[in-house]
């Protein structure tokens, strides 16, 4: 491999990990829901709490630091459409840009 071939390499990669860096925070930044004047991150442990808790009412503490009273089913409801949505639609993008590295490869 010749300097400059080496070069181009290393300018598509630093390119191909910058855009995959902006995807996912632009993904994370949608991970969020509403419910009850507060805002809470959706993932993983959010969706897992509130499908355990035997309560239909409690009080979480949201992003801001307030204490919301929210309905846990609805607030299920909620994050778990928003994070399969979500999820969705970044698993798309990343393999339209995993598509694009493949190509400039050949």
């Amino acid at each position: 491999m010749t300097l400059e071939n080496y070069e181009q390499f290393a300018r598509q990669r630093l390119d191909h990990n910058r855009q995959r860096l902006a995807l996912k925070e632009q993904q994370e930044q949608r991970l969020t829901v509403t419910h009850n004047g507060g805002q809470f991150k959706v993932d993983t442990n959010l969706i897992a709490y509130l499908k355990s808790e035997p309560d239909s009412h409690l009080y979480l503490q949201d992003d801001y630091g307030n204490p919301i009273h929210v309905n846990r089913e609805e607030l299920w409801s909620l994050a778990r459409a928003r994070y399969k949505e979500v999820m969705n639609d970044w698993h798309n993008q990343h393999e339209e840009l995993r598509k694009v590295r493949r190509v400039e490869q050949l």
